[in-house]
């Protein structure tokens, strides 16, 4: 029979796990409010990166099908079931694309709820814009627009915001206002301060 000395065994005390316990909860506890804020501000990034991808998938939609294809703020619900029902709206808490003639063959495109990402996840700006069958931009009421057409995604509590622009030429950037001039991700020159705040 084999028999061990106590020296011989390894292992914890109760102390000692106590202690690795306190430090890991005061290291969790000092992490977790960053950590928190990193998700805040990824995820303004993800939704900035939705809206540009959906205008340009308007404006590729359009040119593919020859015909006037519009994205838009609403805060109705997108699906193809209530696209005739979706109503454009300034600052809309979600976004659809679809084709402006009403009787086209599925004329939804393209929809999303915000709060499938995020809560608290905004948009500024105008109701939408259209794009015509050769990629041009135009106002909600089809006609040619003078300027950029800027959409603002912030979150609060997020210390970030990021601006989505549409040219009159068709096209589409995405910029961070925090940026200083000269950074290729910084909004200006190309929009003012007013046209794109910083948070």
């Amino acid at each position: 029979m084999l028999i061990i000395s106590p020296r011989a065994q390894k292992g914890f005390t109760v102390l000692e796990l106590m202690i690795v316990m306190v430090v890991g909860a005061i290291l969790i506890s000092v992490a977790l409010p960053s950590f928190t804020q990193v998700i805040r501000n990824n995820s303004v990034g993800s939704a900035a990166e939705l809206i540009q991808n959906a205008v340009r998938q308007a404006e590729g939609e359009a040119i593919r099908r020859n015909g006037e294809v519009e994205f838009i703020l609403t805060d109705g619900v997108p699906s193809a079931a209530a696209v005739n029902s979706l109503v454009a709206k300034a600052d809309g808490l979600n976004w659809a694309i679809r084709m402006v003639d009403s009787t086209a063959a599925n004329r939804f495109v393209n929809g999303y709820t915000t709060s499938q990402m995020a809560e608290g996840v905004t948009y500024a700006g105008p109701a939408g814009v259209r794009f015509n069958g050769s990629g041009r931009v135009l106002d909600l009421n089809s006609t040619p627009v003078g300027g950029k057409q800027v959409f603002r995604v912030s979150r609060s509590g997020a210390g970030v915001a990021y601006c989505v622009f549409v040219t009159p030429g068709g096209a589409v950037k995405m910029c961070d206002p925090s940026r200083p001039s000269g950074d290729p991700r910084a909004c200006q020159p190309m929009l003012s301060a007013s046209d794109c705040p910083a948070v």
